[in-house]
């Protein structure tokens, strides 16, 4: 549901309203109206503000696709997978009723078949979905504890609110330093040094399961899925090899900040030793769904490019950010392609959650889309390393030449 921009086949511009309002026929009462906030009751209609098929289509695990990419056909549509090809104003998302009760379970574990066998049996089994499952391997935990310390201290002060205010100042402060010759990591070097002047932030006992394990999963759950995750873990735990606890609020709260500023510790990694860092290889890619072989063994060959690999994701999704520290003097690029050749072996899909940019290929399914949402190749050509030339000329991405 969205109401957006578009170039058409002649050249004309309209403006498309499908956000499920009589808003009228005059496009600026409309985008008036939809800036003042002066919205009527919603027409009666088909429309999806979300994806109500994803929580079966999530618990299928015995399926050889991915649950989510960012190709997915099943949920390009209009506004939703554009990436620029229109001008988008507004969109409608459903909303959910929050969970009056929720509670976390922290689990480690240094086999990582404890967390298949978990995913594999809460999808398929459970009447509650999680509300969250987030895991971290303990290189990322290492890297972000140490490095991603002064994000997780500024939110758990300042709140989320403010972050991107932060992040703007210190875009800012790099833009002055970048000019005064003294480079753009000096705002970075600065927190970092900072950081170190605080205590410990995580609590005792998310600290002593990371000295215990290498793989971590972090549970929220909601509702009357609360009772099922503690006796089902319950019955799974302590293992030979594993152990959960049911987490304070304030140690629940820690853990998925934690996780957060996982997201951003390679980046402060690599200013803080850029003599020893060529730059961050980034991937997000899905998984299939029946993937039990999620754990990646890279050959030596890349291994002796890597100083350090970060995996974390969004377990029961099947989706990974894997952030490579490549060593300075790897040609990046060439570890990159080396790595899609590995991720196409096993199945999977790429990128998850980005968008393909001019990095990647757009797959034949959404170079199609995208040349039926803008088929004179006005809006962000080149996307996805389509062509750029107008009228889509050379294309023969829909299955036709023009």
């Amino acid at each position: 549901m969205a109401l957006y921009a578009e170039v058409r086949a002649d050249g004309t511009v309209a403006l498309v309203n499908h956000l499920g309002f009589d808003l009228g026929d005059d496009p600026e009462t409309i985008l008036a109206r939809v800036e003042a906030g002066d919205l009527p009751a919603p027409a009666p209609g088909e429309a999806w503000g979300s994806d109500r098929d994803y929580a079966g289509h999530v618990r299928d695990v015995d399926a050889d696709t991915p649950a989510r990419f960012n190709a997915d056909r099943r949920r390009l549509h209009e506004a939703s997978g554009s990436a620029g090809r229109l001008a988008v104003f507004a969109v409608r998302l459903d909303t959910f009723e929050a969970e009056t009760e929720t509670a976390v379970f922290c689990i480690g574990t240094s086999d990582p078949d404890e967390l298949t066998a978990i995913r594999r049996d809460m999808l398929a089994g459970f009447n509650s979905l999680p509300i969250a499952g987030e895991y971290i391997h303990g290189t990322a935990w290492d890297i972000a504890e140490r490095y991603g310390k002064d994000t997780f201290l500024l939110i758990r002060r300042l709140g989320t609110q403010r972050i991107s205010g932060i992040f703007a100042l210190k875009s800012k402060i790099d833009g002055w330093t970048e000019r005064l010759g003294l480079g753009t990591t000096l705002s970075d070097r600065i927190a970092q040094a900072l950081s170190r002047l605080f205590p410990k932030h995580l609590p005792p006992r998310l600290r002593d399961f990371r000295a215990r394990y290498d793989h971590h999963l972090f549970l929220r759950m909601g509702g009357q899925g609360i009772a099922e995750a503690r006796d089902y873990l319950a019955r799974r735990f302590p293992s030979a090899s594993g152990d959960m606890f049911e987490a304070t609020a304030s140690e629940g709260a820690a853990a998925f900040l934690h996780r957060f500023a996982v997201a951003g510790a390679a980046n402060r990694y690599r200013a803080v030793h850029k003599r020893e860092v060529e730059d961050i290889v980034a991937l997000d890619i899905a998984l299939r769904r029946n993937d039990r072989d999620w754990v990646e063994t890279l050959p030596p060959d890349l291994e002796a490019q890597i100083a350090h690999k970060l995996y974390y994701g969004h377990f029961f999704c099947h989706v990974f950010h894997q952030d490579y520290v490549a060593k300075k003097g790897t040609d990046c690029l060439g570890l990159e392609h080396a790595m899609w050749k590995i991720l196409d072996q096993r199945g999977a899909q790429y990128p998850a959650e980005h968008n393909v940019g001019h990095l990647y290929k757009a797959p034949p399914q959404l170079a199609a889309f995208y040349q039926g949402l803008d088929p004179t190749n006005s809006l962000n050509p080149g996307l996805g390393q389509t062509p750029t030339a107008r009228n889509w000329q050379g294309s023969s991405c829909c299955g036709q030449t023009h």
